[in-house]
């Protein structure tokens, strides 16, 4: 793309081709949120059941926008249960074979391991092919609106299976499920749906499960509100080497651009313990590798009242733990503080590599995009990581065209960004020459 494309000035199709592409109406949202041809079969203190085109629907909790944006001060509790499989779904899949297809980040792909090892241990095998699978689910992500085309895509396909094969549970999960208008639209539109539930009450997926198979209902459970924390959640892994641990849950940030505070609920954090004794039984089981995950991953502890407790604290723990590469992601610059600093200093089996995105380099940008630093305090906060870590490898995340956005202050973004590479090259090479004469 050259300057004038990236500027508006000059596209890639022909006035004929701008034309068209000018008058395509845009999506209307509107028509998902009128059910006045839906009609009320039952209502009870809890579920609420209507039919809509034929299919009844069940409809245990559905998101709301307002409630995910309330950040109360309720204590979050940790519940440790036997098991999460009711007695008459253990051996439910028997036989059976289960096909989850996951969209977005590396959180996405640690629920679609918990809800795997759910599966398994209702008696289901897992699949690759289509065809073969009795369990489908698409676990979505929100973040971008070319994954939310290529889910609704796939919920079209897998409407020929479900013509084929209507025993076949086909559920819809994950972030996506969290949006208002994405659970209308299914409503709506895709009643070959069997379930849909969100990214607080991945838990109750047995439970859930049970109601679609046998009240053959079209079934919702969606959080608005975060829940308690679940800790000995059953885990099918990807691989023997690399290990997702999740070490908190939800984001408090709220930037302009990011629906991640809604979909994922309010920061929480998991108990230190429950987290350093699964990562020594990752070591006890040989992987070599394991990240940290967090929405805001440097925010871990501070909903802990009852102990002063940060990601330094637990980076420090971890770094005695036999684990050859431990990293963590996404960090945000405004809680990456001089003690995560100090202890990732030591080396040994922390890595290197800190993903800090900074988003833009304009501060009239920054602040509308409520990121709430500046570019001064980012490239000083740079420079204190590279001069206590001088082998550290940084990666970051850049917006490109925000709205309001000038050329002047898209050329600041090209400037920090050559500012960045030049903090690390100096360190480096200052480093380099260092070595060179001590080997002297």
């Amino acid at each position: 793309m050259n300057e004038d494309q990236r500027l508006g000035r000059l596209g890639n199709t022909s006035d004929a081709d701008k034309s068209q592409t000018e008058e395509k109406p845009k999506k209307d949202y509107g028509k998902y949120f009128d059910f006045s041809n839906a009609k009320v079969i039952s209502e009870e203190d809890n579920k609420k059941v209507i039919r809509i085109a034929g299919r009844e629907i069940s409809i245990y909790d559905q998101p709301d926008y307002k409630q995910g944006k309330r950040r109360g001060k309720e204590d979050v509790q940790v519940l440790r249960p036997d098991s999460l499989i009711p007695d008459d779904m253990k051996e439910i899949g028997k036989g059976k074979k289960f096909l989850i297809r996951t969209y977005g980040c590396q959180m996405n792909t640690h629920d679609s391991e918990n809800m795997a090892g759910l599966l398994q241990e209702m008696g289901f095998e897992s699949t690759e092919e289509t065809t073969e699978a009795d369990v489908i689910l698409l676990n979505t992500c929100a973040i971008r609106e070319n994954a939310e085309n290529k889910v609704f895509g796939e919920i079209g396909h897998l409407k020929t299976l479900k013509v084929e094969r209507p025993e076949v549970i086909v559920g819809v999960c994950g972030c996506m499920s969290q949006e208002e208008n994405v659970v209308n639209r299914i409503m709506a539109k895709h009643q070959h749906i069997d379930l849909i539930f969100g990214t607080h009450n991945i838990h109750r997926l047995p439970e859930l499960l049970r109601n679609a198979i046998y009240g053959k209902e079209m079934v919702i459970e969606v959080w608005s509100k975060e829940g308690d924390i679940v800790e000995n959640m059953p885990r099918a892994r990807q691989g023997k080497t690399l290990a997702w641990v999740n070490i908190m849950y939800g984001c408090d940030k709220f930037c302009t651009y990011c629906i991640v505070p809604y979909t994922r609920g309010k920061e929480r954090s998991r108990r230190p313990e429950d987290i350093i004794s699964e990562v020594r039984d990752l070591a006890r089981q040989g992987y070599k590798e394991i990240t940290l995950l967090g929405q805001n991953v440097n925010a871990y502890g501070k909903d802990l009242t009852d102990i002063n407790y940060g990601l330094g604290d637990l980076m420090d723990e971890i770094h005695k733990i036999d684990i050859p590469r431990v990293r963590f992601t996404t960090s945000h610059p405004r809680d990456f503080d001089d003690h995560l600093i100090s202890v990732l200093s030591k080396g040994g089996n922390l890595v290197e590599h800190i993903h800090l995105p900074v988003q833009h380099g304009n501060n009239e940008i920054l602040k509308l995009m409520a990121r709430k630093y500046t570019r001064e305090s980012y490239l000083e906060l740079a420079h204190k990581i590279k001069m206590a870590i001088p082998n550290a490898s940084f990666t970051t995340d850049l917006i490109v065209g925000f709205p309001n956005e000038t050329e002047e202050q898209f050329e600041e973004m090209l400037c920090l960004y050559a500012k960045l590479s030049l903090i690390v090259r100096i360190r480096t090479f200052t480093l380099r020459v260092r070595e060179h004469q001590q080997q002297k």
